[in-house]
């Protein structure tokens, strides 16, 4: 990945992570929300960029979030 796909990256998640902690979530509701937002990044990824699916898979299935 280039320096400015790795820019790209790290603002979407800011961005992710400025949503889940602005929105007036308790701990546990925004547990959740991270889990949830985890998943369905994980499953487009999985989805969409098949070459990947088994060792996404293999790391979602690992931590239990997929």
């Amino acid at each position: 990945m280039s320096h400015v796909d790795s820019s790209k990256a790290q603002q979407v998640v800011d961005d992710v992570v400025a949503r889940l902690t602005g929105t007036g979530l308790s701990d546990a509701e925004r547990a959740e929300a991270c889990e949830a937002a985890l998943k369905q990044l994980m499953g487009y990824l999985i989805e969409r960029e098949g070459w990947m699916a088994e060792e996404f898979t293999a790391i979602a299935r690992s931590l239990g979030a997929y």
